[in-house]
């Protein structure tokens, strides 16, 4: 036998075992114990080889056997504390992520498609763009969202066992977690797959301790077990931070190429997927060379793949990178217009009324919410707005204690889309300043006349367009109105009255009709909301003298009654509001209420029309700012002339013009409210098709006798044109009697026949 053979061996359970190979010799065993023997001189001393190899065997298989021991305990111990003690859920619902998100705002571009204006968001700059595998493999030219290359591009170099694994790439989690406590590699190992990573996305968990790096394996794999790998990718593309405060690839494309993502090219696709492995260094923008070296990198990865033909990555690898890196691609502004602080207020109000929230919270929604707001605004209207209330030269008279006149105004169309406003005079400074044309409470002074006393009292058939009322002195429990001229003048029309602003007039209507029966309908069907219950009251209601005030968005939106047939509609900034997936929050309803009857519109339309046109009409120097088209319109004066207003419309829109100073004093000069909207009217207006209003069947045109405001006959010797509703029409004046007239349409026809026949009488002659 040979004295270096192995006797024994290991059992696969690390016990030592017989060889077999010869029997176990005990009296042999013991001789080889005995103490060694003096060698022979001539054979010299010898070495224990065999024990010496035996010994290294017997060592490194025990540390095979303790290390393997050791693995699997690990492992063992590692898969009992993640599937029994980590909570692996995700709360998130990647159908529909509550992340924070870009809000929006769109303008419609005049021939019904919207078109992006301005962006506002939070903390985090994020627009969300869908994914299609289907339409962006097809290259569907319809196809808006995000595109396949782009897709192809972030897996090939982040992930490129996206589709095979189930959320975890263990070969490269193991490589990182060894890596963390032997130290094989200089840096840090990757060991994040795609899934992975919008796990830390949505967690915003990115702690460097083994215990987050296994709670984030078990929520990777609890997404992969819930959700298609296309709505994982498509949340990851959303998410991933991009550098310069851009989230989500649709923001990076609009700030790095000034470019929507689906229109990226192969080679700014690469560029893209490039950068976030580290924003800042990676940035095109800011290192360049590091992008461009690791952008090859990508579009070698995609070939080596197979997602690109060699041909295509030679080209893309060659290709020009056209860098716009600009933030005025991102369609922000550093200041809001008034618009656009007027309208997040509105959809905050709405939030909350709609859905119970409370400010803050809805305030926070609105900025992170991803919302896209179709708004009303029309910007040319809105530029002309800004253009005249800028000019301070002009407009910004010093008050007495050297203030700056301020003023604001409001446009809109007759469906209650408000198309326009500002809220002061001069440069707007900051956002969500003071709005005037919407915050400002004034006293509405005369232009409360029509919409408190006249209109409703017209609708109730208390009076007609000329009616006889008496300007006298009247008493009212010790208050007695005075008006503006200090004077009385005796038995007028109601058209008279209203052309020259009486003020005693409309308080006689509102004290026969009932100042709870006036209150009602501003409040009600006006949305009126700013008056208090001290307006319920005479001198509030009849000539404007109120405690809580209105704006000039609740002032265009009552006198716009007068322009669109009675009917109201609740102004508004936008007309929908939907989420980041489409889904809508908030619609306008653009159903109308009936505020007073179509007749009654059409008679007031035609009264405030004489303020204009009148030959002693309060308004007349407005007569000449749109000279194609006619306008109605009603002045305004408070008290020690403290406001001034002028409030009126054209066929196309109804505008309502504040000045005064914040700080209440006398605005010197009266007409400025009037200069001023026509400035803005005028310059809308211009190019514009000459358009009518139209007027209801059920009014008529007559002549009436302007002294006893019965209709006319030929007998009278003073007649002039009104409007009357068919179901309250006066009589006949009977004072001159003569033929009685027909319509004036009757009487016109009459009239042109008998110039067409003295004409032809004419000619023959």
């Amino acid at each position: 036998m040979d004295d270096n053979k192995d006797l024994f061996s290991y059992d696969n359970s690390g016990n030592l075992e017989e060889t077999g190979e010869t029997s176990f010799d005990l009296n042999s065993f013991a001789s080889r114990t005995e103490e060694p023997k003096e060698p022979s001189p001539k054979r010299g001393k010898r070495k224990n080889k065999g024990s010496r190899k035996e010994r290294v065997l017997r060592a490194v298989l025990t540390l095979f056997l303790v290390g393997l021991i050791t693995v699997s305990i690990v492992i063992s111990a590692f898969l009992l504390y993640a599937f029994t003690m980590v909570d692996g859920t995700m709360e998130e619902d990647l159908n529909d992520l509550k992340l924070n998100f870009t809000t929006t705002i769109y303008l419609d571009d005049g021939s019904g498609n919207y078109t992006e204006y301005q962006r506002l968001h939070g903390t985090f700059n994020r627009i969300w763009v869908s994914y299609d595998p289907q339409l962006a493999k097809k290259n569907d030219e319809s196809y808006e969202g995000i595109p396949q290359n782009l897709v192809n591009a972030f897996v090939a170099i982040e992930d490129k066992r996206f589709y095979a694994h189930q959320g975890v790439d263990w070969k490269r989690t193991f490589s990182a977690f060894a890596n963390m406590f032997l130290h094989f590699y200089d840096t840090n190992q990757g060991g994040s797959t795609i899934t992975q990573q919008l796990v830390k996305n949505l967690t915003g968990d990115t702690s460097q301790r083994p215990s987050r790096k296994i709670r984030e394996i078990m929520r990777a794999r609890y997404l992969e077990t819930h959700y298609a790998k296309d709505t994982i990718i498509e949340c990851y593309l959303n998410t991933i931070a991009m550098g310069h405060g851009t989230y989500g690839v649709e923001v990076a494309a609009n700030y790095y190429f000034g470019k929507s993502v689906k229109d990226l090219t192969l080679t700014e696709c690469a560029c893209l997927a490039a950068i976030t492995k580290s924003p800042t260094y990676y940035s095109p923008d800011d290192n360049p060379e590091a992008n461009l070296k690791r952008r090859n990198s990508v579009l070698y990865e995609m070939y080596d793949q197979g997602y690109i033909t060699k041909e295509e990555y030679e080209a893309a690898k060659d290709a020009e990178l056209n860098l716009v890196a600009s933030k005025e691609e991102l369609n922000e502004t550093e200041v809001n217009s008034y618009f656009v602080d007027a309208l997040i207020n509105q959809v905050v109000d709405d939030l909350c009324e709609k859905y119970g929230y409370e400010e803050k919270r809805a305030k926070n929604m609105f900025y992170s919410g991803g919302y896209k707001i179709y708004a009303t605004m029309d910007p040319n209207i809105q530029s002309t707005l800004e253009e005249v209330f800028k000019d301070v030269g002009t407009y910004g008279i010093k008050g007495k204690d050297g203030a700056t006149l301020q003023g604001s105004m409001t446009v809109m169309d007759y469906d209650g889309h408000v198309k326009g406003l500002v809220g002061g005079i001069g440069e707007k400074t900051g956002n969500l300043v003071l709005n005037r044309a919407t915050e400002a409470k004034r006293q509405p002074g005369s232009t409360m006349k029509p919409i408190a006393a006249y209109a409703p009292a017209i609708e109730q058939d208390l009076i007609h367009y000329s009616s006889i009322v008496n300007d006298t002195k009247t008493n009212y429990n010790g208050w007695t109105p005075v008006n503006w001229y200090n004077s009385y003048w005796g038995n007028i029309t109601v058209q008279y009255a209203l052309e020259r602003s009486v003020n005693t007039i409309p308080v006689q209507l509102v004290n026969k009709m009932g100042t709870q029966v006036s209150f009602d309908f501003l409040t009600k069907k006006l949305g009126i909301s700013t008056l208090t219950a001290e307006d319920v009251n005479l001198s509030p209601l009849g000539m404007g003298g109120t405690n809580g005030g209105i704006n000039t968005m609740q002032s265009a939106a009552a006198f716009a009654i007068f322009g669109n047939l009675g009917q109201y509609h609740a102004p508004t900034l936008y007309t929908k509001v939907t989420d980041q997936h489409g889904e809508t929050i908030l619609e306008y309803d653009s159903a109308p209420t009936v505020a007073i009857s179509e007749d009654t519109a059409t008679v007031m339309n035609h009264l405030l029309r004489t303020v204009v046109y009148g030959a002693n009409g309060t308004g007349k120097g407005a007569a000449g700012f749109i000279s194609n088209m006619k306008i109605y319109a009603k002045t305004g004066t408070s008290n020690n002339a403290n406001d001034l207003w002028f409030v009126g419309g054209s066929p196309y829109y109804v505008a309502s013009c504040w000045c005064g100073y914040d700080q209440q004093q006398k605005v010197s000069k009266s007409s400025i409210a009037r200069t001023m909207w026509g400035a803005v009217m005028s310059k809308i207006h211009s190019g514009l098709e000459p358009k009518e209003f139209a007027d209801s069947p059920y009014a008529t045109e007559r002549y009436y006798c302007t002294s006893t405001g019965n209709l006319a006959t030929s007998a009278c010797p003073s007649k002039a044109l009104g409007w009357y509703k068919k179901s309250n029409t006066p009589d006949y004046c009977t004072e001159h009697s003569g033929e009685k007239l027909g319509t004036a349409d009757e009487i016109r026809k009459q009239e042109a026949a008998a110039s067409s026949e003295a004409e032809a009488s004419s000619n023959e002659e």
